[in-house]
């Protein structure tokens, strides 16, 4: 909802071509079928949210196609949705990495305080992760846990834990990166992203 939501903000797309946007946008939306996409449309179009209007001219036997754009209800709706995403923290990533795309969209003040409010909620959740460790530890140590059970979780669990300090470190970057001049930073963070790449 936030991404097709985000990509209609940039203006009115028709269906084919919306799904097209956001298969492209990486491996979040890589398996996005139509269908689903204009049942989300569907919803949305019965809330507000969004608009439609038909366009002749279309290939096909009806002639025409429908145009789906954004209204000031699906607007209030974006902002909402972005904010709450980037504020908060749960494991499933998909959709903060949808609202990072978004960051700009939103005052710098405003964006850097609710990273600070998702680093912390991420923090709570790394320190819970710790806790089981030690705890698969004692079961082990107890003998209620095998080795190879206490090694999967603290495997899984050090994985985890690995790309959240990553999310972690990314944040306060960002958080930084949002202090600076907007076109200046940005030109500095391409220029460094290729310096690093032997570009």
């Amino acid at each position: 909802m936030l991404m097709v939501l985000g990509v209609l903000h940039a203006g009115a797309r028709h269906g084919y071509e919306l799904h097209r946007i956001l298969v492209a946008h990486g491996t979040v939306y890589a398996d996005f079928k139509k269908p689903t996409l204009y049942h989300l449309l569907a919803r949305l179009a019965a809330q507000g949210a969004v608009d439609l209007r038909s366009e002749t001219g279309a290939r096909g036997p009806r002639g025409e196609r429908l145009v789906y754009s954004i209204t000031a209800q699906g607007r209030a709706l974006f902002q909402e949705l972005l904010r709450s995403v980037l504020g908060s923290y749960d494991e499933n990533n998909a959709g903060f990495q949808v609202a990072a795309g978004f960051l700009a969209w939103i005052p710098v003040r405003e964006a850097q305080a609710l990273l600070r409010q998702r680093c912390i909620g991420l923090r709570s959740r790394q320190a819970e992760i710790h806790a089981a460790i030690d705890q698969h530890v004692d079961l082990m140590q107890d003998g209620a846990m095998t080795r190879q059970q206490a090694t999967s979780r603290f495997l899984s669990a050090d994985h985890l834990l690995n790309m959240m300090d990553a999310e972690l470190a990314w944040m306060e970057k960002t958080i930084a990166f949002l202090d600076q001049s907007p076109h200046k930073a940005l030109v500095a963070a391409v220029n460094s992203r290729r310096r690093a790449a032997g570009e």
